[in-house]
This record gives structure tokens, C-alpha cells and sequence, in this order.
């Protein structure tokens, strides 16, 4: 069986195409939003499917608490050790559709990384907004990093949707995407299929893995949240900007929840 690209943290971020500066762009940006929508200072952090948190570590270096949670034993112990000298940002395992932690609550929560979809069934979703309902103060702020998700034709069989190359840390990579069948009445907008053969001095390897994309758009989103009982949608903004319509959005959308 195949290994996940996820067990090669230093190579996943460029393998989905994250552009350098995003992460500090997007950690300028959340501070921002906090400063707009709560009236109290945003001290503690809930990072959720942090990975081996950038983000975190960017919020943690400016004194903020931060805690992250993920399910990969593999990115836990990458962020651990890239945290050494961060004493203010914890990791915990645990799966993103239902968990508890031993710790008080927190100001804000984020999920960055375009990566909410993931969650496919309604009974997860709603289970994972009650636990980070939980884990938050009243009036706390949930942000959700989702990416615009166009309509795409359905496929009847395994299709290859484009082929690339990239680098990381020196390695190159082979990229190859695929789609793959979805039954009419299920709620996701694809099956995403990423192939990726990382070109190692010592020998190639190659990863697979199979994520399927939740249609997940700002009504959605709102009714989950209020289906929930747990958030209010405050606020929705776009490619990291605070003018720009819904109607022009390029690429990704980020949701504002308050813990109601």
C-alpha cells in the first residue's frame, strides 16, 4: 500500500501548491479579523488540523498560546520539534470530527489550509462544530479557510485531471491529480485523487492519497453553523481582503463564526 504524502511534512505544503509567504499573509490577515470582530484581546489559539503549524508557530513567536490538533502522529512530532523553543505552542493528537482537551478555553480557533471539506458526513460536521464550540469562550471566533470550488463535470471513471512538477527542500516532485466518480446525490464536489513521486537522492517514492470534497460554500457553511447551535456566521471575506466581493473571489474564501 502506498504512504500518504502527509507522512513527508517537509513536502505536502508544496505538493498542494502553497506559494511562499502565504502562511505569514494569512497569520497578518487572521489578526486582523480578530482585531474587527472581537472587542477583547485574542491571546489563545485552538489551530485545528494545524499539521505541523505554521501558522501556530508564526502566532506563537508573536506571544500568543497557541494549541494545535491533528490526527497525524507523523506532522505532531515534526510541529514538536520545530516548536523546541516555542514553550507557548502544544500539540495534541486527535481527530478533527469529535475531540476533547485539557485545557481552558480558548479566544479564537482556525483551520487553515483550505481542508473543512474533508469532513464529508452531516453528523461529522455538526459533531466537529459542537467540539470547537466547546473549546471556545462565548463570543470567540472560529475561521475557516475554504477554497472556491467551481462547478466541475461529473466523471463516469478514474480521470486524470493535470499533471505537474514541483520542488521541495532541494527534491523534485512528479504531480499527478485525478478525479474520480461521485454518485449524484452525494453532498461532495469531488473525489481528489493526488499522485506524487518524490525523486529522493537514495530512491524514489511514491504517495497517494484519496480526499473527498465536501460542496461547501458561505450558505452552507452559515447553515451548518446555525444547525450547529453552537456559531453565528458574522462575516465572510475573500483572497485575504476586506473589499473584495463574493462575486470576484479567485481562489479561497475564509468564514467568520462567533461562539454564540
Amino acid at each position: 500500500m502506498e504512504p500518504s504524502i502527509y507522512e513527508y511534512p517537509e513536502v505536502f505544503r508544496r505538493a498542494h501548491l502553497e506559494s511562499p509567504g502565504e502562511i505569514p499573509a494569512e497569520v497578518l490577515f487572521l489578526q486582523e479579523v480578530w482585531k474587527r470582530h472581537r472587542k477583547s484581546p485574542t491571546r489563545r489559539i485552538l489551530d485545528i488540523a494545524c499539521g505541523d503549524s505554521p501558522h501556530g508557530r508564526l502566532l506563537a513567536g508573536d506571544g500568543l498560546e497557541v494549541v494545535g490538533i491533528d490526527r497525524s502522529p507523523t506532522m505532531i512530532a515534526a510541529g514538536r520539534r520545530k516548536a523546541n523553543e516555542l514553550p507557548n505552542l502544544r500539540f495534541y493528537r486527535r481527530p478533527i470530527e469529535k475531540f476533547t482537551l485539557p485545557e481552558r478555553t480558548f479566544d479564537a480557533a482556525i483551520f487553515m489550509s483550505e481542508t473543512l471539506p474533508v469532513i464529508v458526513e452531516n453528523a461529522d460536521l455538526l459533531s466537529h462544530l459542537g467540539s470547537v464550540g466547546r473549546a471556545l469562550k462565548r463570543g470567540g471566533l472560529y475561521c475557516i479557510d475554504i477554497d472556491r470550488q467551481d462547478p466541475i463535470a461529473r466523471v463516469s471513471h478514474r480521470t486524470i485531471w493535470r499533471e505537474r512538477t514541483a520542488r521541495a527542500g532541494g527534491v523534485a516532485l512528479d504531480i499527478r491529480e485525478f478525479h474520480r466518480p461521485v454518485a449524484w446525490h452525494s453532498p461532495l464536489h469531488s473525489i481528489y485523487e493526488l499522485e506524487c513521486t518524490i525523486n529522493f537522492p537514495a530512491g524514489a517514492v511514491t504517495t497517494r492519497d484519496l480526499i473527498p470534497v465536501r460542496y461547501t460554500t458561505p450558505s452552507t457553511l452559515e447553515l451548518a453553523a446555525l444547525a450547529s447551535g453552537m456559531f453565528k456566521m458574522v462575516a465572510t471575506y475573500c483572497d485575504l481582503s476586506f473589499t473584495k466581493p463574493l462575486d470576484r473571489c479567485r481562489y479561497r474564501w475564509l468564514g467568520v463564526l462567533r461562539r454564540v
